[in-house]
């Protein structure tokens, strides 16, 4: 995966918050900056792709580039020093997501890979489409799935009304069924995630 910040020229720098949140990722290698204000990883697990898109929809701002392919091995201990089609088609993703919906392309297109595409691009909406208060009760809903709206009011020293507000309308659900579908159009796909 590379992830690109929206108008950073405009923003301060999210890398460090990102790279932070990014940590509860499995990858092969770890999400590091590479040049500028743009990150890149290496995963090789449809779930843990799902779960970092998921994780940058909750925070918004980012231009995501998924590519998919074999990659040249043994991976070296820096992203930057990668080599294969997975890279390569991670690079021509994040240039080609600075003008598509959501801010989102899978490289290469593939119906299987344009079927997680639509999926995430979905999560995505779904994510922008709410306040940023009510984006964490949602990540902390999908994250602690016992929870009950009384629980997570209680977290976030909120009302159980404003909890209700927000997780009535279904955007939980939407997002855990983008989420599933993604990771099974990713396997699909197959190979690694850059």
């Amino acid at each position: 995966m590379t992830i690109d910040q929206r108008g950073s020229r405009d923003r301060t720098d999210g890398v460090p918050g990102v790279l932070d949140i990014l940590g509860r990722v499995e990858t092969q290698r770890g999400f590091e900056r590479t040049i500028g204000d743009e990150v890149q990883g290496v995963l090789d697990s449809p779930e843990q792709v799902t779960l970092a898109v998921r994780l940058l929809a909750a925070q918004t701002g980012w231009h995501i580039g998924i590519g998919i392919g074999p990659v040249d091995t043994p991976l070296p201990t820096s992203t930057a020093e990668g080599r294969g089609e997975a890279f390569y088609a991670a690079r021509r993703a994040v240039e080609a997501a600075k003008a598509a919906s959501a801010h989102l392309v899978v490289d290469p297109a593939t119906e299987h890979s344009y079927l997680a595409e639509s999926a995430l691009r979905l999560m995505i909406w779904t994510f922008e489409n709410v306040r940023s208060q009510s984006r964490r009760y949602i990540d902390h809903r999908l994250e602690h799935p016992e929870s009950t709206q009384n629980d997570i009011a209680e977290h976030f020293d909120v009302s159980q009304q404003a909890v209700s507000r927000v997780l009535s309308p279904g955007g939980v659900e939407l997002i855990e069924g983008a989420c599933a579908l993604s990771t099974f159009h990713l396997n699909q796909a197959g190979d690694h995630v850059v």
